[in-house]
């Protein structure tokens, strides 16, 4: 966008007035562009020396500890940033947002010719940001923290799904779903081939109460759910009572012709506010849900050339993945030394819906994932398969955590489950036995977690059956003689509203079979609204889970919709979950929660009434970075023309990687929108954007230590 418009001769002319030192600089024709950027570097690092010298020793690398980050003023982080703006002026990237295009990040340059008044092609978020920016570094923005009452007051704005108004509401909207399985029920009755009636049939001369109180009845069972699931755009729009605008429609359409799945159970159908305001607006409640239920546009055009974003997810059998790990096959993926992913080949490999912002989009539109449960039965050579990729754990020195998860792991059937379980233990047991013939140093790391990822809390709450349950503890005691520690659910909530009687009577299962539950969210836009990420803390603590991740959403333009900027993590960490920090003095007797899952409640309540919070804040507010793991470690070197920050990541230095992830050092990630994108989005929710004023500042960042909680009993 050329800077030409009024709004960005405004935004130019305040930077002018704001700065006149740093505009004599920039007009002053004497300077070539080289020497203006030696100029200005001299210019700040002789501040930052005199005035600030914790800033100086973090930013030169002589002090860059947590203490040393946490040490740091607000305007510190400005003179940072602007310092390594200066060092990677004209600087080169590879932008994923872009398919590989290369930008160039040219701050000094571009402000220059604006200033100037000189051609030059710049957008107004650009500008907005370097205002804020200069702002900051001369104080005059400064962040207004907020106190403990008002990130409760925001935290009361989200209902919960277990609220008395909330559950009335979802009970009209579900005898309305019901209505509508009776017709197609009705339908498929009547024209199913004789001889061969349907397990869901309605036996003749029911009537509709009949048939509405067998439906009532099939509903909890989640093969029921799994059997009617909408899988066209009309049909999700007549199951949302036809609430959904002309845009949404049209994007959904087109997103089905280009044969983007679309699955979602009526349990999850009946969570939807569908109720309309005057002038036909859908109230916003359900935001969260919403937001990856429908298909953005960016998806549906970037759809067929996604690529991975979790590059070490490519996995070519006999060969280095990008973390540098050899694998026997497609179902085991691994970044860490210590832990590896397992994905059966059976009917884990699908989900109970398909979320927009799914790691796995690359996988759907190249047709390895899709919702034809039929072919997902596990095939002849599946026994095979499983025990190469048990020995593979067994063979391995550093391996002491396995994360069974898919498309989801409890989508398999509770036999296929049970054998998958199984054959962990004899693995377990096998590499026990095996360090009883190694000397004391050669001996292998040996299994103390397994965990199992799912969301089907969230989108089929039935299918947590006592079956699976029984499969559960049984498998949850053999384990514990065998010496692991910790069997974990994790789980996959991203919003207080999808926390329903059905899936707190799961959850609570879940405890008493003896497996904690954590739980890890997607921090999309509608997500990282100001106090929701709290609420659903609060919400979940109540029902004995504890949070693990908050997930900045990951991947390039096809989630650019949903992406909440880094900038807005760090906010929610310092700003909010901060009310939820648990003293240190409580640290230590959090190590015995998650083996202790059936008193997790108990355990959780005690420590929130005793340290006085709301919640235990026990998550990482995090990103996924493609190949090295997690971090929320940063600063921001650069920034584009349109306005997106580019950020560079240090490693998790808390946790072991591999030789292949150290050899990468640093990795550089163009963020796909720019905060003033990302401030307009929340204002169309209906955001008060004055509200989160600070998140202009919040540059750099810190990955925060991990919580004693997910540390193994005495092995702290």
């Amino acid at each position: 966008m050329v800077h030409n418009t009024e709004l960005a001769k405004r935004l130019i002319e305040l930077i002018r007035t704001e700065n006149p030192v740093i505009t004599s600089y920039m007009r002053d024709a004497a300077l070539d562009h080289t020497s203006l950027v030696h100029v200005l570097r001299d210019h700040y690092r002789e501040i930052m020396e005199r005035d600030f010298p914790l800033a100086w020793a973090y930013y030169t690398g002589t002090s860059r500890d947590e203490q040393s980050f946490f040490k740091l003023r607000w305007r510190s982080f400005a003179f940072i940033r602007i310092m390594d703006y200066l060092d990677h002026e004209g600087e080169v990237f590879t932008d994923g947002n872009l398919h590989g295009q290369k930008v160039v990040s040219q701050p000094i340059l571009l402000l220059r010719k604006s200033l100037c008044d000189q051609p030059c092609e710049v957008s107004v978020d650009f500008l907005d940001d370097t205002l804020h920016l200069l702002r900051q570094l001369n104080g005059l923005e400064r962040p207004d923290l907020p106190s403990r009452k008002q990130v409760q007051d925001w935290m009361e704005r989200h209902p919960s799904g277990l609220d008395r108004e909330v559950m009335v509401r979802r009970a009209a909207h579900k005898e309305r779903i019901i209505r509508l399985l009776i017709e197609r029920i009705g339908l498929e009755n009547a024209r199913a081939p004789s001889g061969k009636p349907s397990i869901y049939a309605f036996i003749k001369g029911l009537t509709y109460e009949q048939k509405r109180r067998q439906v009532l009845h099939w509903w909890r069972e989640d093969r029921f759910h799994l059997r009617f699931a909408v899988r066209s755009t009309d049909e999700l729009n007549q199951y949302l009572d036809n609430s959904l605008d002309a845009q949404t429609l049209e994007v959904m359409r087109t997103a089905e012709a280009k044969q983007i799945p679309i699955f979602a159970t009526p349990y999850f159908l009946s969570l939807f506010d569908v109720r309309q305001n005057e002038g036909g607006t859908v109230r916003r409640d359900d935001e969260a849900l919403r937001s990856y239920l429908f298909y953005s546009q960016d998806l549906v055009e970037e759809f067929g050339i996604i690529s991975a974003w979790e590059k070490e997810d490519v996995v070519e059998p006999g060969k280095p993945n990008a973390a540098g790990w050899i694998l026997p096959n497609h179902s085991i993926h691994r970044r860490y030394p210590n832990v590896a992913i397992f994905i059966p080949s059976t009917m884990g490999r699908a989900c109970g819906g398909l979320c927009s912002y799914c790691q796995r989009m690359y996988d759907f539109q190249k047709g390895n994932l899709n919702f034809n449960l039929d072919k997902l039965k596990p095939n002849k050579s599946w026994p095979a398969q499983l025990q190469e990729s048990m020995e593979f754990f067994r063979n391995d020195p550093y391996l002491s955590d396995i994360l069974i998860t898919g498309g989801d792991a409890l989508m398999s059937s509770v036999s296929s489950l049970k054998g998958i379980l199984n054959a962990v233990l004899r693995m377990v047991e096998a590499k026990k036995m095996d360090n009883q013939g190694r000397s004391l140093g050669e001996r292998f790391a040996e299994f103390h977690r397994v965990r199992l990822g799912t969301k089907l809390p969230v989108y089929l709450p039935q299918r947590i059956t006592t079956e699976l349950i029984h499969v559960l503890w049984e498998f949850r005691v053999k384990a514990k003689e065998l010496g692991v520690s910790q069997c974990i659910i994790q789980t996959h909530f991203s919003s207080a509203m999808e926390v329903t009687p059905e899936s707190a009577k799961a959850l609570k299962r879940l405890l008493a079979a003896g497996w904690a539950v954590t739980n890890q969210e997607v921090f999309t836009v509608a997500a990282s609204r100001r106090g929701h990420t709290a609420k659903l803390r609060k919400v979940l603590n109540s029902l004995g889970v504890l949070p693990y991740y908050t997930f900045t959403v990951k991947g390039y333009k096809e989630n650019r919709a949903l992406f909440a900027n880094n900038s807005r993590s760090i906010q929610e960490q310092i700003e909010e979950k901060s009310i939820g920090r648990v003293d240190y003095k409580y640290h230590s007797g959090l190590r015995s929660f998650i083996s202790d899952a059936p008193r997790m409640v108990e355990l959780i309540d005690g420590i929130r009434k005793a340290d006085e919070i709301p919640f235990l804040a026990t998550d990482r507010n995090t990103l996924n970075l493609p190949g090295v793991g997690k971090s929320n470690t940063y600063r921001t070197i650069g920034i584009t023309a349109d306005g997106r920050r580019i950020l560079q990541f240090e490693l998790d230095h808390t946790r072991p990687h591999s030789p292949a992830v150290e050899a990468m050092g640093d990795v550089v990630v163009i963020e796909s929108k720019s905060v003033a994108t990302y401030m307009k989005q929340l204002a169309m929710m209906g955001e008060d954007v004055t509200e989160y004023k600070s998140i202009w500042g919040y540059s750099a960042g810190r990955l925060e230590p991990r919580s004693t909680v997910f540390e193994e009993l005495g092995r702290a």
